[in-house]
């Protein structure tokens, strides 16, 4: 799937774009439905690219919200929520069983039982997310296809809008980047606010994926790669910060419902809890140090060519830390 729209310049008429845009995105997530609903050893590399393929086409829906009737933005967003969620759930449950698959790998024979385990557990929620994601998707893919005609159909400027792709993307875009900033000067100790500036980050990287030859290389230079890096450090703090809950839950279980067998278990589960508490932490380090080279001299130009007005990262208070 190509993530940069390359042929849109400010002066493309708005609506034009929006129908560039949208049937580019809506077909990535058409495509890809047929292959995470298939068998086969590479469907958990089909179930990944569903879930960002349907993430660009949401962040793109966002985008041209006001070129479509209230309805039919509310039912293309629904949608892809609805299958952005299920194939979220099933690649969660993906991550989980790679990450034990490769721990067996090298397991100490007592930790065997606890693998068992952990892995029957994982199954048992990753088989009927699996069937979720084939409700998420009914009468594919003649459903889809309807949603997508009925969509592109619908496109309009509104007459009281901006004429041109880049007058009308340029304020929602210096929005989102206000919005962004203001989430990265919050205080960080809470992991909720690290998957609310991840979810931002990511939501801001996958619309300036629209704007590549609109504002000059130094978006695609400076900003691309800097939200790429945050979203590899805070997905990996997500990821663990997913695991941590999921094995306090595991534990809870064990104490509750089988604590007389629960030793043969405990172990294990106890200190993959803490190497992934480990993982947290220094991935909290890592996003302090990212958020420093955000504020650098060369993110706040590119920032600007976006934003003339937007006050420098030197005049912003730098927010707390934990």
């Amino acid at each position: 799937m190509s993530k940069r729209i390359t042929d849109l310049s400010e002066m493309t008429p708005v609506e034009d774009a929006a129908r560039r845009v949208l049937a580019l995105r809506l077909e990535a997530v058409r495509d890809r439905i047929a292959d995470a609903l298939s068998c086969g050893d590479e469907r958990r590399q089909h179930v990944h690219a569903l879930r960002v393929a349907s993430r660009r086409a949401a962040a793109a829906v966002e985008v041209f919200e006001h070129c479509l009737p209230k309805k039919v933005f509310k039912e293309v967003r629904r949608q892809l929520r609805l299958i952005r969620r299920a194939v979220g759930m099933a690649r969660d449950w993906d991550v989980v069983l790679a990450r034990l698959g490769k721990g067996l790998r090298d397991a100490d024979p007592a930790d065997a039982p606890a693998y068992d385990m952990l892995t029957g557990y994982a199954l048992a929620h990753r088989v009927p997310a699996q069937k979720r994601l084939e409700q998420a998707c009914p009468e594919y893919p003649f459903g889809f296809d309807r949603l997508m005609a009925t969509t592109l159909a619908a496109i309009r400027r509104r007459p009281s809008g901006p004429a041109s792709f880049g007058g009308y993307v340029r304020p929602m875009l210096a929005g989102m980047v206000d919005g962004f900033n203001s989430l990265c000067d919050r205080d960080d100790g809470d992991w909720g606010q690290l998957h609310e500036v991840r979810i931002a980050g990511k939501r801001l990287r996958y619309s300036l994926e629209l704007v590549h030859d609109c504002f000059g290389d130094s978006l695609d230079s400076t900003l691309g790669p800097a939200l790429a890096s945050l979203q590899e450090t805070l997905g990996t703090v997500n990821d663990s910060f997913n695991a941590a809950c999921l094995l306090r839950e595991i534990l809870g279980g064990l104490e509750h419902c089988h604590g007389s067998v629960g030793g043969r278990y405990r172990g294990l589960v106890e200190r993959q809890l803490s190497e992934h508490e480990d993982l947290m932490r220094t991935g909290r380090e890592e996003y302090r140090r990212w958020l420093q080279q955000w504020r650098s001299t060369a993110t706040q130009q590119a920032l600007l060519a976006l934003h003339p007005e937007m006050p420098l990262w030197g005049t912003l208070p730098l927010g707390r830390t934990a």
